[in-house]
């Protein structure tokens, strides 16, 4: 048969724990094992271990130091400067994207999307990017021009939502356009 291996440290302390609190394996009333070995006393114990200290430099002598409480307040580093033009293209971009995108979404429910790619770009193959490119420019001014022109005579509750109506053709255009461009990365 061969030997068991030394214990090691956790089985070491696991067993010392035990022991401590009289916790015995059922059955047993004396414990059989062993005693655990006694480290020497050269040998340092994992919780004595520790560097030396290190010694803080010597505070700077104060002359005519006045008793009592000496308080130094540090305020804290100023906070970093906001760039608000930034912040302000960001809410622009992400406005402009949102209105879009839902305007494109609202053409592909309602099948503008495949009337545009099977109607006009499928067939054009190599011309569709420029076709369609067209076809959103030919959308974004007559929503521009019937906005500016007409949009005046509607309360101001209904303007937004007809502005927005308006530019369903154009972005469902991009869209097409997009999906629909020879070697498209989408």
């Amino acid at each position: 048969m061969s030997a068991q291996p030394a214990p090691g440290a956790d089985e070491m302390r696991t067993r010392a724990h035990l022991r401590a609190h009289r916790i015995r394996p059922f059955g047993h009333d004396t414990p059989q094992e062993p005693a655990m070995p006694t480290p020497t006393p050269d040998e340092p114990r994992w919780y004595e271990v520790r560097k030396e200290p290190t010694e803080p430099p010597p505070a700077p002598p104060v002359e005519h130091a006045v008793p009592g409480v000496h308080v130094h307040i540090t305020p804290p580093p100023a906070p970093e400067p906001v760039d608000h033009a930034a912040v302000d293209r960001r809410h622009r971009a992400r406005r402009w994207l949102t209105v879009h995108g839902a305007a494109a979404a609202t053409g592909w429910s309602f099948g503008l999307y495949d009337a545009i790619s099977a109607g006009l770009l499928a067939p054009l193959d190599q011309g569709a990017p420029a076709a369609g490119l067209a076809l959103a420019a030919f959308g974004w001014l007559g929503a521009e021009t019937v906005g500016e022109r007409y949009a005046r005579i509607l309360p101001t509750r209904v303007r937004p939502p007809v502005l927005w109506a308006l530019r369903i053709p154009m972005a469902t255009a991009l869209l097409a356009t997009a999906l629909h461009t020879p070697h498209a990365l989408i």
